[in-house]
């Protein structure tokens, strides 16, 4: 599902315009990336949890080339965590 099929089924479900819809995402995502941006966990109840993790240096191999050996600078990530009601409506 793309963020088009999201907001369509969603203003089927909730009886709202599209364009409504489409902003009200829009605003979701925004505050979810501006928490994380801060460092802060998002926790939406019954869906789960967004977090930063910390990526540490590391040593690779080049895909290119000889394929030589080449240092992987250590990065901020986001990570999910999905609730029960998730992983159970995936089984």
């Amino acid at each position: 599902m793309n963020k088009a099929e999201l907001v369509a089924a969603i203003s089927s479900k909730a009886g709202l315009t599209k364009k409504d819809v489409d902003v009200v995402v829009d605003l979701l995502f925004d505050e979810i990336e501006n928490s994380l941006a801060k460092g802060q966990e998002v926790k939406i109840s019954g869906f789960g949890n967004f977090f930063v993790k910390d990526r540490k240096e590391r040593v690779g191999t080049s895909p290119v080339g000889d394929h030589h050996r080449i240092k992987i600078p250590a990065t901020k990530t986001v990570g999910f965590k999905p609730s029960k009601n998730i992983k159970a409506a995936v089984k």
